[in-house]
């Protein structure tokens, strides 16, 4: 296991499932924002919003892990986060269904994702941990990216 994977981590409900990713990759959380579809972009991008005066994208990973749209409402939150995308550094929101708190986890407590049976894609996982008593997926959001960037370069 990877010293870099022990840490603080934001931990959300995504379709019922309890996931997590850096703490310090998050720069904020929203309540709610309007968001703005794009024509003919790809389905987990769900549109755009306005975020400190510039225009960023929203994506769902619900959408993206095939298990459909995530539901905006009442203790919907879009997490505005930094990734690695085609190898610059991006701001995008990403849907929860619902924030929960800020977690700390030892890397005794995180093991590598099961290779048999996920119906999410490997690349999107970095490890599973438990929390009070909870399963933990945590994402891995830079690879899930990357991927995506290599897959449209083709």
């Amino acid at each position: 296991m990877e010293s870099e994977q022990s840490g603080r981590y934001l931990a959300f409900d995504l379709g019922g499932r309890l996931y997590a990713i850096e703490v310090e990759r998050v720069e904020v959380v929203l309540e709610s924002a309007a968001i703005t579809r794009v024509p003919r972009a790809q389905s987990h991008l769900r549109g755009v919003i306005n975020y400190r005066g510039a225009v960023i994208p929203v994506v769902d990973l619900r959408i993206r892990f095939g298990e459909g749209e995530t539901a905006t409402g009442e203790g919907t939150s879009i997490v505005v986060l930094q990734v690695s995308y085609g190898g610059e550094k991006v701001t995008i929101g990403m849907l929860a269904d619902s924030v929960r708190e800020v977690i700390d986890m030892q890397i005794d407590a995180i093991e590598d994702a099961p290779r048999i049976g996920s119906r999410i894609d490997d690349s999107l996982i970095s490890g599973v941990g438990e929390y009070n008593g909870d399963f933990i997926v945590l994402l891995d959001i830079d690879e899930a990216f990357k991927a995506e960037a290599s897959a449209e370069a083709r």
